[in-house]
């Protein structure tokens, strides 16, 4: 596969990306124009619950039968049902999780494979995931509720994605297994990196909730963050990128309720830790893309926003609470990378 095939690809998935991740956005954005506060947050957390815990079962599954470009194409028709069925949420609902779920592991899974499991790939694919939910959800909080333009974006990309070439899949093709010592403690590590990263990215969202000028200025700052993380790790190295950028966004961070400028600069800074997340994860995993793609793109993120469902999101808010979660999240990257290398692109 040539490099302008993989860049059309890798262009392609992440559009997609955001146009799923605007639509699951634009649906649960306009629950609270019709239903109740209480059975909005039971219609959320189904959400998170399908979309983010289900993607390590929908990863296996993919993984077992070698299929990510069928996972990710499912995943945009389920979307696109969601979209159709949303008079009725909690059969919308269900469909968006299913379906943000299976596009996620098997997107992932093939960015994975389109630059060789380093992170440039991840970079590109995730970057307009974070743009496209925010949004999504601004259009509904606006009351722009208009489903026809997220169909037929979702069903031409679909079409994209299916006749375009893929790479050499990891299931096939001659992968060197990780001989590493301590193979589980490196996994945890990694992961608990991921989750950490994750419950300081979501304490802002949760403070900057209503104001959608912030919300969208965050997203695109973690949008950018993505893309240049995952081609300078890949050039850098992705244990100096990663325990590097943590260090200095921690600060940033934390005195960023004073200067939005630089909270923007953290955010990019600590969002473009995911592509070498997702990275390193796969060579823990190589015949496993899907799988990894589940465990980084979704559980990892769901355990980093557990907290703020049981109030924590006060304490953890605060400049020194996002210092040091940043700081450990530095940690844990600087332990799970010495045996990890950079995949070549």
């Amino acid at each position: 596969m040539n490099l302008r095939h993989r860049l059309t690809l890798l262009i392609t998935l992440g559009l997609a990306h955001g146009v799923s991740d605007g639509s699951a956005g634009l649906l649960l954005g306009s629950l609270t124009h019709t239903l109740p506060l209480a059975e909005v947050g039971a219609l959320v957390l189904l959400y998170n619950g399908l979309a983010f815990g289900g993607q390590p079962v929908v990863g296996l599954i993919t993984d077992r039968v070698q299929r990510p470009r069928a996972a990710s194409l499912i995943g945009l028709l389920l979307m696109c049902a969601a979209l159709l069925l949303a008079r009725w949420p909690w059969a919308a609902v269900s469909l968006a999780g299913l379906g943000s779920a299976a596009f996620h592991v098997g997107g992932g899974a093939l960015s994975l494979c389109a630059t060789r499991a380093g992170a440039t790939g991840p970079g590109f694919f995730a970057a307009p995931g974070v743009l496209g939910l925010a949004l999504g959800g601004a259009l509904a909080a606006a009351g722009h509720i208009v489903v026809w333009p997220f169909l037929l974006l979702l069903v031409g990309l679909g079409i994209a994605v299916l006749v375009q070439p893929l790479p050499a899949l990891s299931y096939t093709t001659e992968v060197s297994e990780p001989l590493l010592e301590n193979h589980d403690l490196i996994m945890i590590a990694l992961l608990t990196a991921i989750a950490l990263r994750s419950a300081v990215w979501s304490t802002f969202q949760f403070v900057l909730a209503g104001n959608l000028p912030a919300l969208l200025a965050l997203a695109i700052a973690a949008a950018i963050g993505k893309i240049l993380g995952g081609v300078l790790a890949d050039r850098v190295g992705w244990r100096r990128w990663t325990v590097g950028a943590l260090l200095v966004s921690a600060p940033l961070l934390a005195i960023g309720s004073h200067r939005f400028e630089l909270l923007l600069v953290g955010v990019t800074l600590l969002q473009s830790a995911t592509p070498v997340a997702l990275a390193m994860t796969a060579q823990l995993l190589p015949r496993q893309p899907a799988t990894a793609s589940g465990l980084v793109l979704g559980l990892a993120i769901a355990l980093g926003a557990a907290p703020l469902i049981g109030d924590m999101g006060a304490v953890m808010s605060a400049p020194i609470s996002l210092a040091v979660i940043t700081l450990l999240a530095a940690l844990a990257f600087w332990l799970a990378g010495p045996r990890l290398r950079v995949a070549p692109t």
